[in-house]
């Protein structure tokens, strides 16, 4: 399942027809393996799938959390669907990382000579 995430009501189809009325959508990742709890709420079900929309933080896509995620749905204690899930933000936001300025002596790799010897 592929989600991307524009908004803070996100809408998903799922192959799954004993999703309960309101559930917790249990996002976690790979790498730091905490849980994040998002809200859901079942829209339509029918006798093949069900439609349920996932309430987002605000500033969630803002943040650099493109990736593959381990979901599960989750009410009472009871998981009714887990799997993984691909998470797509727009713009992506900030990866920490901090870009390397050069300053001028070493830009362009400009050396000098101080002493070469002949062969």
């Amino acid at each position: 399942m592929t989600i991307t995430v524009n908004q803070t009501n996100e809408i998903v189809s799922i192959n799954n027809t004993s999703i309960p009325e309101t559930f917790n959508f249990v996002l976690t990742s790979g790498y730091s393996r905490v849980p994040q709890t998002l809200v859901g709420t079942r829209l339509t079900q029918n006798a093949r799938y069900s439609e349920i929309e996932i309430t987002f933080p605000v500033d969630f896509k803002d943040e650099h959390r493109n990736g593959v995620y381990y979901y599960s749905i989750e009410a009472e204690g009871i998981s009714y669907e887990r799997g993984y899930v691909k998470i797509v933000t727009d713009p992506g936001g900030s990866n920490g990382s901090v870009p390397f300025i050069a300053n001028p002596e070493t830009e362009n790799r400009e050396s000098k000579v101080f002493y070469r010897p002949e062969y």
